[in-house]
């Protein structure tokens, strides 16, 4: 899991700024939107289910009506039929009048449901049968005081005949409000439930919102500090070409107008005095080497300029290095020195480019030789820490000035002593030595004291770690 997020986050910085900065923008407009939408859908759902509600009370009302119609009706022509008074007809006529106007709203409610309709239509036949047989009774006009028994009798039979009627419609009225209130029931607690997710997402709406309006905010901070950070080197980056630019120009046109001079002094003088010209040429020939090396320098530089630290698979012994070294540079070396060789009995491995550590390393005792006077001592140490092996290269020499001390890793740089002593060098030999030790993840540092010498330290990981 920890990896996925890592190499997740990886994937994410290397998208371009324009891409992360469309996708910092997306991801709160994408959160307001959707919170938006399903808010909008929620009240949408809401009205709709009150509307639904609504509709169910209103269904009830008619339902209760129509039986309060019928129950007048039935009480009114009961009434007539046992006192055989006209003014008890009078809510009878009323709920004859109302009885049709009340179905009809009945059923217009109850269309959408095509089960209640069935239910409906029984009730309603129910109903009608109830007021027909109402009708009749109150055109036979039946004498309730009347003493003869079968008319006694043909009375009672017609109160039955009612009442069991009356019975069956207030059944069926009743079924059909019961399902009306399950119905009320059933979308109230759907009405509920969705009160209650809409303050749900309203409250994660409200912590998504801010959780992705800080996040883009914290994205934003991110990428403009990566944007300065890039600004900044590009800035510096740009100086340095200048810079280089300049003393790379300045150190290439000084010794072609030398070899320039000495070809035309050479020519002139190649008649008359050929010795003299045999040194312009021996002259032009140092300055070629010279020019040479320097350019080999500059693509050196140039190749690993900006480059980050690739993978080395190769491991190799820093003790069979360093002897080799060693060796090598004392059988080149033509000045008066004392050298000293000091290395560990244990191993030193480290992975990386044999051959560019031994530059590095040769880059620094060619300036202790140069900056060390005849007499002076040399000495190439390796000490084993912990997690590093340290290389040093320490002379007795003139040492660096505090000022120049800062300066000594930058291109073409040689401070204004070893100018004044005409002692030569292109200034790229430890610019090429720390462009070396970042390749392979390490350290340089330099403790040096004017007039007693210095000393140079590179740390480089050992192979085990």
């Amino acid at each position: 899991m920890l990896q996925k997020l890592q190499l997740t986050a990886q994937r994410w910085q290397q998208l371009r700024p324009t891409r992360r900065g469309i996708v910092i923008i997306a991801l709160p407009v994408c959160c307001l939107l959707g919170t938006v939408g399903i808010l909008m859908w929620f009240s949408a759902s809401i009205a709709s289910y009150e509307g639904w509600v609504r509709h169910t009370q209103r269904v009830k009302i008619e339902g209760r009506e129509l039986l309060n119609l019928l129950i007048d009706a039935e009480t009114s022509v009961r009434g007539y039929q046992l006192t055989g008074q006209p003014g008890f007809l009078e809510p009878y006529h009323s709920a004859a009048a109302e009885l049709p106007l009340t179905l009809e709203n009945l059923e217009d409610l109850i269309r959408d449901n095509p089960t209640q309709l069935a239910h409906f239509q029984q009730l309603k036949s129910l109903v009608t049968q109830v007021f027909e047989i109402l009708a009749q009774h109150v055109a036979l006009r039946l004498d309730p005081f009347s003493e003869e028994a079968t008319q006694r009798h043909y009375l009672a039979q017609q109160l039955e005949q009612a009442k069991q009627a009356m019975d069956r419609a207030h059944a069926a009225i009743d079924a059909f409000l019961m399902e009306e209130e399950r119905l009320l029931l059933e979308r109230q607690e759907r009405l509920e439930a969705l009160r209650r997710m809409n303050s749900f997402v309203l409250v994660v709406a409200v912590v998504v919102g801010l959780g992705s309006s800080g996040l883009a905010i914290y994205w934003f901070q991110q990428l403009h500090q990566e944007l300065d950070r890039r600004g900044r080197r590009l800035e510096a980056a740009c100086d340095r070409l200048a810079r280089f630019t300049a003393n790379a120009s300045h150190e290439l046109r000084a010794p072609i107008a030398a070899i320039l001079s000495h070809a035309q002094v050479g020519l002139l003088l190649a008649q008359e005095a050929p010795e003299q010209s045999q040194l312009r040429l021996e002259k032009i020939a140092t300055l070629a080497k010279f020019m040479g090396q320097l350019v080999n320098d500059l693509l050196f530089l140039a190749r690993y300029e900006g480059v980050s630290s690739p993978n080395f698979t190769e491991s190799f012994e820093l003790v069979t290095l360093l002897e080799q070294v060693a060796q090598q540079w004392q059988e080149t070396c033509t000045a008066s020195h004392g050298f000293h060789l000091e290395l560990p009995s244990i191993s030193a491995v480290v992975k990386g480019d044999r051959d560019l550590i031994k530059q590095a390393i040769l880059n620094l005792l060619r300036n202790a030789d140069r900056y060390t006077p005849a007499g002076g001592t040399i000495t190439l140490r390796l000490e084993v820490a912990e997690h590093f092996a340290v290389i040093e290269v320490s002379d007795t020499g003139m040492g660096i000035s505090a000022t120049a001390l800062p300066h000594i890793f930058d291109y073409f740089y040689r401070d204004e002593r070893v100018r004044q002593r005409g002692i030569n060098g292109s200034g790229l030999g430890l610019a090429i030595v720390r462009q070396i030790v970042d390749l392979h993840q390490g350290r340089i540092a330099v403790v040096s004291q004017e007039d007693h010498g210095s000393t140079f330290s590179i740390s480089l990981p050992l192979a085990s770690n």
